[in-house]
């Protein structure tokens, strides 16, 4: 999970990126479970499998899929953000991700608190201040609902908000 590819990484940044991994898996989502509990998303997977290939659902529960993750209650739009900014649901994408949401206006504690895990990889804090910056020029989508959005066609929402997605995942 490197955010340097070409240099191999010290045994600080090994470190750190098995603690970035280690909180998102055994600690944040297990916290948003217990949290929100295991009530019903406002949209189901079922439904989100069954829309046509090449919209913004179908590509979450594809995403999923490959992930052998399940939506977790109240938590499904931050799921979507994940396929329509481009972004792969790794520790370093993740990072990205909560980069480019503060960028777009999202402020709130989740947010910010695992942008503060970005603290143990100072190499990667030029790349996550670009998508900070990417963030900043694109309409506000953080407050985006699965539900609204999952039967649209992802290419047409990529191309409403002015983003080109092979442009966020460098």
């Amino acid at each position: 999970m490197p955010f340097v590819r070409a240099t191999k990484l010290n045994a600080y940044q090994v470190l750190a990126r098995k603690i970035i991994v280690h909180a998102r898996t055994s600690f944040l989502i297990p916290i948003f479970q217990r949290l929100y509990g295991r009530a019903p998303a406002g949209i189901r997977l079922a439904e989100l499998q069954s829309l046509p290939p090449g919209t913004l659902g179908r590509g979450v529960a594809d995403l999923l899929a490959r992930h052998g993750l399940q939506l977790i209650p109240h938590y499904e739009d931050h799921d979507l953000k994940h396929v329509l900014l481009g972004y792969d649901m790794t520790p370093e994408d993740e990072l990205k991700l909560k980069a480019f949401t503060l960028g777009n206006g999202d402020w709130s504690l989740t947010c910010v608190g695992f942008l503060l895990f970005a603290v143990l990889t100072p190499e990667g804090w030029p790349g996550l201040l670009r998508h900070y910056r990417r963030g900043r020029r694109v309409p506000p989508v953080f407050h985006w609902k699965l539900a609204d959005y999952a039967a649209h066609d992802l290419a047409r929402l990529r191309q409403s908000i002015g983003l080109r997605v092979h442009a966020v995942r460098s």
